[in-house]
């Protein structure tokens, strides 16, 4: 479907450096339009270095996976040493 008689404003960031996406795409609001262009990119940019800090939390989930299986583990291992000196 498309709008006729609409106009939307958007940054568009090329990022050649990424090995996962070749442009970023962002459409500005209305009710914002006496915001300038440094402040637009600053905030582009900033939405995009939070979205790749998801991508590093994300990483580490076997980490966490592994100490909380240790953790069972001993915990296991506490209550069955527990259960055999009683």
């Amino acid at each position: 479907m498309m709008l006729r008689g609409c106009q939307k404003q958007m940054i568009v960031l090329q990022t050649p450096q990424s090995g996962v996406f070749e442009s970023a795409f962002f459409v500005l609001r209305r009710e914002n339009q006496s915001v300038g262009q440094d402040d637009m990119i600053a905030e582009a940019n900033r939405i995009i270095g939070n979205g790749v800090g998801l991508c590093r939390r994300a990483r580490r989930l076997p980490e966490r996976l592994l100490i909380f299986l240790l953790g069972v583990a001993l915990g296991a291992g506490i209550f069955a040493l527990i259960c055999f000196l009683r």
